[in-house]
């Protein structure tokens, strides 16, 4: 028998042995639980990056049982990656160096203008050092995953994962709007009529549920494109219809307009004889779901127009240029305005003569701006600049089916998630952030194999 098996089953036995005699069947199961997964990580590097796909779940579940390592968790997963990452170099160094990638250069200069942000401009250093955190650490994900995953069984192994997980949630979503769940009023204006709730899933947002959906939708059809039965493709569809649905009625307007434009380099990019049925498909929802026309009728109204100037986002965007304009080059400080960070920490910047309580800007790009000016927000058009730009080469070099349909459906959702944040704070979720990471990581694993494959052709 292997030595490692025979390992992990003396380790096992001991664990139920000294968790049934002290603190009972309960924590034994949980010793096992946690042995099982730390040992099917060292045998397989690929299954910690699945825990990963389902953050969202584990967050939720987390919370809700173990409550005194919420706010910690995800720490302590990364820090448990860094150390696997370690383990991997140990066994694997003659076989597999440390991977670089386009996206390091741009990452390393996009933390460096945060730093010299942090530095130069806090007036608050305790809170500069959180939004600081807030920006920078789930980026970090990227550095760590990059050097677990193995190409294209990787990509498609963490699609598979995470497109069955938020189908699930997808279902549920579509269960909520069935029985019409409960939700608060302030999710739609008082002047509009006809939504008569918003679905949310398991989170506590419409807008990050329908920002999840818009990554998830394109892999699932790239999953179906992939297969080889006509079974699982009927499957993929199925899951991508009902998440489709269910994003529908989270009746979020900024994830539409994303899903609108992955959905459009998604057809770009696969074959542009698509566009006139996807415009009926659009149509027919449109007639399908009035309250969807309803909403988007009421955004294009003077009303909504007045509403959203007097306590909307317009109002919200043009306070945002405003302080953006007077602090230009280096912001008013991370953490400082706009975001959860400022909201948390109660504060209030001058605008005018006014002090101007800091809100949620609804436009992670113009948050960006004000906190870390044309410095910061420079660096990080250049960064999402260069995830897209070379996600679209790794779609060019893809020498297989299925690494070109999963960089293809992986690209289209990254976009659609930038689009999103032009009119959320998605970025400010960690649950997405970590998600938009993991998934450039994917991809640009598919890169580093392929470009690994013509180096070797070339010689």
């Amino acid at each position: 028998m292997n030595n490692r098996l025979v390992a992990f089953v003396v380790i096992i036995g001991i664990l139920l042995g000294l968790g049934c005699g002290s603190a009972g069947p309960l924590a034994a199961l949980g010793a096992i639980a946690v042995v099982t997964a730390v040992a099917m990580m060292i045998f397989n590097y690929d299954i910690a990056v699945f825990f990963l796909a389902g953050y969202g779940v584990l967050d939720v579940a987390i919370r809700a049982f173990a409550g005194g390592i919420s706010s910690v968790w995800d720490e302590l997963f990364l820090i448990g990656l860094v150390c696997l990452w370690g383990v991997k170099w140990i066994r694997s160094r003659n076989e597999d160096n440390f991977k670089t990638t386009p996206i390091d250069f741009p990452l390393f200069l996009f933390i460096s203008a945060m730093l010299i942000c942090l530095i130069l401009n806090s007036t608050d250093f305790s809170v500069g050092v959180e939004g600081f955190r807030a920006i920078v650490q789930y980026m970090l994900w990227y550095f760590v995953v990059i050097q677990l995953i193995k190409g294209e069984s990787s990509a498609k192994s963490i699609t598979l994962c995470f497109v069955l997980i938020v189908g699930v949630l997808a279902l549920y979503g579509v269960y909520q709007y069935a029985i019409g769940v409960e939700m608060p009023a302030g999710w739609v204006d008082q002047n509009e009529a006809g939504v008569r709730t918003r679905v949310f899933s398991i989170f506590t947002s419409p807008n990050i549920f329908g920002s999840l959906l818009t990554m998830a939708i394109p892999m699932a059809v790239s999953l179906a494109l992939v297969s080889k039965k006509t079974l699982s493709r009927i499957f993929f569809l199925l899951v991508a219809f009902v998440m489709l649905a269910s994003l529908v009625f989270t009746f979020s307007r900024g994830a539409w307009i994303g899903f609108m434009l992955a959905a459009g380099i998604y057809i770009l990019l696969k074959d542009k004889r698509f566009i006139i049925p996807a415009l009926i498909l659009a149509v027919l929802v449109v007639v399908a779901v009035p309250s969807v026309g309803d909403r988007i009728g009421y955004m294009l109204s003077p009303e909504y127009i007045e509403s959203s100037l007097r306590g909307g986002r317009l109002v919200r965007w043009l306070t945002g240029l405003e302080i953006l304009k007077n602090n230009l080059l280096l912001g008013v400080g991370l953490g400082h305005f706009g975001g959860a960070v400022a909201m948390n920490n109660g504060m209030k910047y001058l605008v005018g003569y006014t002090w101007t309580d800091t809100f949620y800007m609804d436009n992670n790009m113009l948050k960006m701006a004000v906190e870390s000016g044309l410095l910061g927000f420079g660096a990080f058009a250049v960064l999402l600049y260069s995830v897209v730009i070379n996600s679209f080469r790794t779609i060019r070099l893809s020498s297989t089916k299925t690494s070109k349909e999963l960089s293809t459906g992986i690209m289209a959702g990254l976009c659609g998630v930038i689009a999103h944040n032009f009119f959320e704070n998605v970025f400010e979720t960690p649950m997405m952030t970590s998600l938009f990471w993991l998934f450039t990581a994917v991809i640009m694993g598919i890169w580093y194999e392929e470009n690994k494959r013509i180096s070797s052709e070339k010689e």
